[in-house]
């Protein structure tokens, strides 16, 4: 079954721009960039689709079950960034969590305002 999160706007970036961030930044905490090949440079963690309409608003398709492996110098400054609706404590909660575990499945990781979708709602939303 396939589970997407749609992804808001925020600040100045577009939920597309969005969306690149935050699987960059997910790809980052296995493979810091300092280790990164340049082949490597636009690596995400997952893939993501645009509105058919909107072609600025986008979707993570995810696997909340998707175990991600942890680099011990990887960074999370970027990845947090992008959430500012996180309060100080789950930022430092989330960070915890990650630096102190040597993987984690994704779904651990998401915040509560985030709401993991199914296609056939996809489907009824993209039209």
């Amino acid at each position: 079954m396939q589970q997407w999160i749609t992804v808001n706007a925020e600040g100045l970036l577009t939920s597309l721009q969005r969306a690149q961030i935050i699987s960059r930044e997910l790809y980052n905490i296995t493979r810091p960039v300092f280790l990164q090949d340049e082949s490597e440079a636009a690596y995400m963690l997952f893939s993501y689709i645009t509105h058919p309409r909107r072609p600025n608003d986008a979707a993570l398709l995810v696997d909340t079950k998707h175990v991600i492996q942890v680099h011990p110098s990887c960074t999370l400054e970027r990845l947090i960034a992008v959430f500012p609706e996180l309060t100080i404590d789950e930022r430092f909660a989330l960070s915890g969590v990650i630096h102190q575990t040597e993987s984690f499945p994704f779904g651990l990781i998401l915040p509560d305002t985030v709401t993991v979708r199914d296609e056939a709602y996809m489907i009824a939303e993209g039209g």
